[in-house]
């Protein structure tokens, strides 16, 4: 029998990542879906023949619903996925979790006390350079690896939203939302403990706004680019840079560097790179991710599938979930503070 599942908020994410995958995955019945624009939900509704309930409590009680992913803006996070937990529905969040450790620490205890799988949407773990580089880091391929520096950045939300509705107002409601740290940089704050393995326990962040502006031509309440130093448990330090301001293209190479050599992650074409120290060169052809596109963040949605039907623990567990918060607390009371802030 096929897990039926709904999808709460009808915006960019939910329309090109989650609904889609819902309806291709064979072992899921997308029955249900919910958006506070009446106008949306009834778009989906029309184009997959999904039920589009115009009220979230009477969504959740759909008949045999029992999943749900989470696509709102940050700030509604808590109170929606807390209300689907308490509903007796297991629940995939986008990222961020929340909009600060507190907010997902109450999550988390709702997801204890229910018993229900809660899962949060760091989709870049799935990234073939991503987990490829993780495999060759407990290889030793590059000795121990003692700093790295990583980029994240694009050309800002706005573009896309521009794209579908033609209209420049996207910072005047939100301001910027929580800002690209809490937007984009809580990938990276996900990964880098994932990928090496290890915890991040101090970190220095400078955050500014360099061009993003509102429609009157006022800069944005919360930062487009920040530059984060950070302090891993284990001795490893790096250097994280994200933003919202780069245009032509993304930016989201990663360079990792070792006692034995240095292991570069490229976007384009998908590549690894590794020099060692004794000039030995060595190239991981990953072109085969590019060619098949958004394949990393819909993988995501098919591996929480795969952890309801098999009751399996989550892919990202909301255990780091909470983690991933308390460093960008620790962020950004250091970008107000401008001095090294520990994660607690």
């Amino acid at each position: 029998m096929k897990l039926k599942v709904g999808v709460i908020g009808c915006g960019g994410i939910a329309t090109g990542r989650h609904i889609p995958a819902y309806i291709n995955n064979p072992n899921t019945d997308l029955v249900a879906v919910y958006d506070s624009s009446v106008e949306k939900g009834e778009k989906i509704e029309e184009e997959y023949g999904v039920k589009a309930y115009k009220n979230l409590s009477e969504m959740l009680m759909h008949p045999g619903l029992e999943a749900v992913s989470v696509c709102t803006p940050e700030m509604t996070h808590r109170d929606i996925v807390i209300e689907a937990l308490k509903s007796g529905k297991h629940v995939l969040c986008e990222k961020p979790m929340a909009l600060d450790s507190k907010q997902a620490e109450e999550m988390l205890k709702v997801a204890k006390k229910t018993k229900r799988i809660l899962m949060i949407s760091y989709n870049q773990r799935i990234y073939e350079p991503h987990w490829k580089a993780k495999e060759l880091l407990k290889q030793d391929i590059i000795g121990k690896p003692i700093a790295f520096r990583s980029f994240l950045s694009h050309g800002g939300p706005e573009i896309p939203y521009m794209e579908r509705t033609g209209r420049s107002d996207f910072f005047d409601k939100n301001g910027g939302n929580g800002g690209v740290l809490l937007s984009v940089g809580c990938h990276r704050i996900d990964l880098i403990p994932w990928m090496f393995e290890t915890q991040i326990t101090e970190i220095m962040t400078f955050a500014t706004v360099l061009d993003k502006k509102k429609s009157n031509g006022i800069p944005i309440d919360n930062e487009d680019t920040a530059m984060l130093l950070l302090k891993c448990q284990n001795g490893l330090s790096g250097m994280l840079y994200t933003s919202w301001c780069v245009y032509g293209c993304n930016d989201r190479e990663t360079h990792i560097f070792g006692t034995e050599g240095v292991m570069k992650l490229f976007e384009d074409p998908w590549s690894i790179a590794v020099y060692k120290k004794n000039g030995e060169k060595i190239f991981y052809d990953l072109k085969k991710w590019a060619a098949r596109g958004s394949e990393g963040a819909t993988e995501i949605i098919n591996r929480f599938i795969s952890c309801v039907l098999e009751k399996k623990t989550p892919f990202v567990t909301p255990e780091e979930g909470v983690q991933c918060m308390k460093v960008l607390d620790a962020a950004r009371r250091s970008a107000k503070t401008g001095t090294w802030e520990k994660v607690y």
